[in-house]
């Protein structure tokens, strides 16, 4: 699907008045198409910018973001949360997400026994959540993509509204 490019900049005159969505908008700046339908708008109202979507009914088919996920994701997203359930799982994967460790200095950096520390990451291994690279004698791990650094900055997002109780995002 062609991405939506602003294809027309409107300057009307001073005090010419144009509709957005039913909303009479001051001056309509740019307006999005996608072929022939006008997608959203960008207007000035009382000197304040706004943007007007245009929704629309999706009755010719839904988009994969819409179809509800076969078993098989299912479970392999709920394998993936139960893996990250864990705190020290949890904070290992922080490490991970932004860089390459060995066993030694992940234990020092999270607090945690040697021994303890390469059975999280085994067990995350397994889960496809983290992958190795052989460095000499060194085994260096980190965070499997960025579809897993993602998820664990947002969870790690979300606790921080919960925690700091800074307004959530919508």
């Amino acid at each position: 699907m062609p991405v939506p490019v602003p294809v027309a900049l409107i300057r009307p005159a001073p005090g010419d008045v144009g509709m957005a969505g039913g909303v009479a908008v001051g001056v309509i700046l740019t307006l999005v198409r996608l072929g022939h339908e006008c997608l959203a708008c960008v207007g000035r109202l009382s000197g304040r910018l706004y943007v007007f979507m245009y929704a629309r009914d999706n009755e010719s088919g839904t988009t994969m973001s819409q179809e509800q996920p076969d078993r098989a994701r299912v479970e392999a997203a709920v394998a993936a949360f139960r893996m990250l359930s864990d705190a020290t799982r949890l904070r290992l994967m922080w490490l991970l997400a932004s860089g390459e460790y060995d066993v030694s200095s992940l234990s020092r950096m999270v607090a945690v026994a040697r021994p303890s520390v390469s059975q999280h990451l085994a067990k995350l291994r397994m889960a496809g959540l983290v992958r190795t690279r052989r460095d000499g004698r060194r085994v260096l791990y980190r965070a499997t993509d960025t579809h897993v650094r993602t998820l664990i900055a947002e969870a790690l997002s979300h606790a921080d509204h919960e925690v700091s109780g800074t307004p959530r995002h919508e």
